[in-house]
């Protein structure tokens, strides 16, 4: 047995003992207060390709996709992290030119919009940015795969300004197992804890979404900093690979990391799910279709998102509540310090939640947990606070490597 596994007791003192609040009316002035100053830090959307690829505007609102400014700026989103994954099908000869590509794009995306964006690459620029009355924007990698198994890149990618990277995607890779794939390593091979100390080295954030749990497991056992899981739900409401058990998230809150909950409605509900992974191969089949004959055609983006759209109703209804529930689960199991907002915006397949349709809709979240009965001060920390902790306990481990 794993030996954070055995730690036991240790871990159930995590354990909050928390009854479930009554519904209660929210007040409006206390809400427009907190909505006034609110840091709200998404940490997993996946714009940034679409901008690289379709030429995607992202400063006028859109009816394609699920973010760009004008959304951002009503849902009071104070900072976002972008991900940079790569196609299944691209070689590894062009990883790190696809990596630079849409790095440069998120670069590019602050440049072009200097009056609502800012690149930022510490938890003190997100703070200083979001009080200057613009969003702060970041950069990641999904799929450890990307750094080609060289620390020299990876150290390049943090120069360049990455703060995370998901240590594999939805395929095992050379040094760590995913949760969706054919575990090899079981868990981290000896190079996989060497990329974990160097992250912890550089001030790299670890991100454990999509690994299987002996590499969760692995990593917590090596990481000196606290990890994060940057767009990952509750196994407890849907039992995808994708999503974390009641034990895992123990062992994440032991070290001092953050769940980020992820919006897809397939990973917030188990119907919901079960219907999703029945369809998923004919709606990808009709996507590469319809993609192999309108390749150069503007009208792609439009087509494609009729597709996702199609499949998505065949999905039963699920609430933005389902976020709530999951937020409860993590708040109930290990306290408030422990979970946080990753929706995979751009990245879920319009598979979104009623009421939760896109980035200008997180007001309903802070009222939702308002009316669960949720203080100001825990709210903070869900919808921001949680992952400036984290960044600066990252920071802390990399200044005394030095």
């Amino acid at each position: 047995m794993h030996p954070l596994v055995r730690l036991g007791p240790a871990l159930l003192l995590l354990t909050f003992a928390i009854s479930a609040p009554a519904q209660t009316p929210v007040d409006e002035q206390r809400f427009a207060r907190l909505m006034d100053d609110i840091l709200i830090v998404d940490t997993h959307i996946d714009t940034p390709r679409y901008i690289l690829d379709e030429g995607y505007d992202f400063g006028i609102e859109n009816k394609t996709r699920e973010t760009d400014i004008p959304r951002l700026r009503r849902g009071r989103v104070g900072a976002v992290f972008f991900g940079m994954p790569a196609p299944a099908s691209l070689a590894p000869a062009h990883f790190v030119e696809s990596i630079l590509d849409q790095l440069d794009t998120i670069h590019e995306m602050a440049r072009h919009y200097p009056d609502d964006l800012e690149f930022a690459r510490t938890a003190a620029d997100i703070e200083r940015i979001h009080k200057a009355g613009k969003i702060a924007i970041l950069a990641s990698i999904e799929g450890g795969r990307l750094m080609v198994d060289d620390l020299h890149i990876l150290r390049d990618y943090y120069r360049l300004g990455v703060l995370y990277m998901t240590l594999s995607h939805f395929g095992t890779n050379n040094w760590a197992d995913s949760s969706t794939d054919v575990a090899v390593h079981g868990g981290l091979s000896d190079f996989g804890r060497d990329v974990v100390r160097e992250m912890n080295r550089i001030g790299m954030m670890v991100d454990i979404s999509h690994v299987s749990d002996e590499t969760i497991l692995d990593t917590l056992e090596t990481t000196r900093a606290p990890v994060i899981a940057s767009h990952s739900s509750v196994k407890a409401f849907s039992n995808t690979p994708r999503n974390l058990s009641d034990a895992m998230i123990r062992a994440i809150a032991a070290n001092g990391g953050v769940i980020f909950i992820n919006f897809h409605a397939g990973y917030l509900n188990q119907r919901a799910l079960e219907v999703y992974e029945k369809n998923q191969s004919a709606r990808d089949r009709d996507l590469a279709a319809m993609w192999a004959q309108h390749r150069n055609d503007p009208a792609g983006p439009d087509l494609d998102l009729a597709i996702r759209a199609r499949y998505a109703k065949k999905m039963p209804p699920v609430s933005y509540e389902a976020i709530l529930d999951h937020i409860d689960h993590i708040v109930k199991l290990v306290g408030p310090d422990h979970v946080g907002f990753g929706s995979d915006f751009d990245g879920i397949s319009a598979m979104v939640p009623e009421g939760m349709e896109d980035v200008s809709k997180y007001p309903s979240l802070i009222r939702g947990m308002m009316r669960k009965g949720y203080s100001d001060e825990d709210i903070r920390k869900i919808a921001g606070e949680n992952l400036l902790r984290v960044m600066r306990q990252c920071e802390k481990v990399a200044a005394e490597s030095r």
